[in-house]
């Protein structure tokens, strides 16, 4: 995968117009959520540095990325004969976008650019896959098309300074779930553990210090994380999830489950299940953890997710409790899966 993070000392924006130019973009639209385009000037400072080269805004992206959203951005993009996708915001603008490009390429037209200057710790713009919910079945699809795949991603924690804490810190539990994910996948790549295991370790000592705003190097470190936490996954050979992402994704959808949230209902879940089976990988993400033992037996598995929790010191409620009403007991899920997954024969492949 060609795509990597540009490693500049924050001021990403300062680029933007740069790199506009160097891509020959005549018209660029922005792709945000309404948050940051309302609430914040940071939407506003984007389309500054675009010039003369902005061609509009679309701040209705939202979470889990509903169809309507993506035909009313098709349809802006449309009008405003865009060739550039500019991205700021989460996993819900940025699987927004993914979508958007694949019209033009399915008319014969060439793909937009897309440059994504992301705000949380999801990590899609690695990846060429999105996805997309069907708003009468609530169930969520998507395509994998290398065609998808963001070309320029921008990392700036100053732009991240905005971000809810809550929506970072579970954000970041998804690049864990990720980063877990990938490494006891059973035939992950040794480059690929690597940077599994160094993203573990580092949200192990970041993300917590990266809920105060002005700790940006953290909150950088957590950007770079979360980038290994992913990249590989789709152009490796034989490499992918297992539990935790799949269950998220559908969790998310049906019940307007937050993405992070749905982590730390599924991770615990799919660590006990997928125990006797990934019993090595779960010692090494022990050790990337810092847990003291350098083994993970059935009970240590549970026990030392809840130590993450805890340390990473989420809140139990909040905006995510009137959301959905898994939040204050997530364990009441978690139960019902697993019990569900215990009556599911062990597949002969992952």
């Amino acid at each position: 995968m060609r795509t990597r993070p540009r490693r500049q000392r924050h001021r990403c924006t300062e680029r933007t117009a740069g790199i506009i130019a160097h891509l020959g973009v005549e018209r660029a639209l922005v792709l945000t959520g309404q948050t940051l385009a309302t609430k914040t000037d940071l939407a506003a400072k984007v389309e500054r540095t675009l010039g003369a080269a902005h061609a509009g805004t679309f701040a209705e992206c939202s979470q889990h990325v509903p169809a309507g959203t993506v035909d009313a951005c098709v349809a802006q993009a449309k009008d405003a004969r865009a060739d550039a996708l500019v991205v700021f915001g989460g996993g819900s603008p940025i699987d927004t976008a993914k979508m958007v490009v694949r019209h033009p390429v399915d008319a014969g037209h060439a793909a937009p650019h897309q440059i994504v200057i992301p705000t949380t710790l999801s990590a899609g713009e690695f990846t060429y896959a999105a996805g997309m919910t069907d708003e009468t079945t609530r169930v969520k699809h998507g395509p994998v098309d290398p065609v998808t795949q963001p070309g320029v991603i921008l990392y700036d924690p100053e732009l991240a300074r905005s971000t809810p804490t809550e929506l970072w810190l579970t954000t970041g539990i998804k690049a864990l779930d990720h980063a877990i994910e990938g490494l006891w996948w059973p035939t992950c790549h040794p480059f690929l553990e690597t940077l599994r295991l160094g993203a573990i370790a580092d949200l192990t000592v970041h993300l917590a210090r990266s809920s105060d705003p002005d700790a940006l190097e953290d909150r950088l470190a957590c950007q770079h994380a979360a980038w290994k936490s992913i990249w590989g996954l789709l152009s490796a050979r034989n490499v992918g999830f297992r539990l935790s992402h799949p269950l998220g994704h559908q969790i998310g959808a049906r019940w307007d489950v937050p993405h992070g949230v749905t982590s730390r209902i599924s991770l615990p879940v799919a660590a006990r299940f997928l125990h006797e089976r990934t019993r090595d990988a779960q010692a090494k993400i022990a050790r990337a953890m810092g847990c003291p033992t350098a083994t993970l037996r059935h009970r240590q598995s549970r026990r030392s997710s809840i130590r993450w929790r805890s340390r990473a010191d989420f809140p139990r409620r909040g905006p995510c409790a009137r959301r959905s009403r898994w939040w204050p007991r997530p364990w009441r899920m978690s139960s019902a899966i697993s019990a569900h997954l215990t009556r599911i024969s062990p597949p002969a492949t992952p």
